[in-house]
């Protein structure tokens, strides 16, 4: 998704749920269906992840970019790192 950080739709649906987040380098670009380039996204994106388990793959992954991982917490709270992932 958008790494649209303020959001409304990301404070809903991310933080405070999501167990970490891979902030992807450069933009993601686009192929059509016989694989030639096209264009590239209109913004930065993330991949998500809700779950530790998940969490821990998204950040073993090799895909470039910056993991942070979160604690989950009551909506409206401001997020912290979340040290249990192994």
């Amino acid at each position: 998704m958008f790494a649209r950080t303020e959001t409304a739709m990301f404070h809903e649906h991310v933080w405070g749920r999501a167990a970490g987040i891979l902030f992807l380098r450069g933009r993601i670009a686009f192929c059509d269906r016989t694989g030639k380039p096209g264009g590239s996204a209109a913004a930065p994106s993330c991949l998500i992840a809700y779950g530790a388990n998940n969490a821990v793959i998204l950040r073993d992954c090799r895909l470039e970019g910056a993991f942070v991982a979160l604690t989950r917490q009551a909506p409206n709270r401001t997020p912290s790192l979340f040290a249990e992932i192994a």
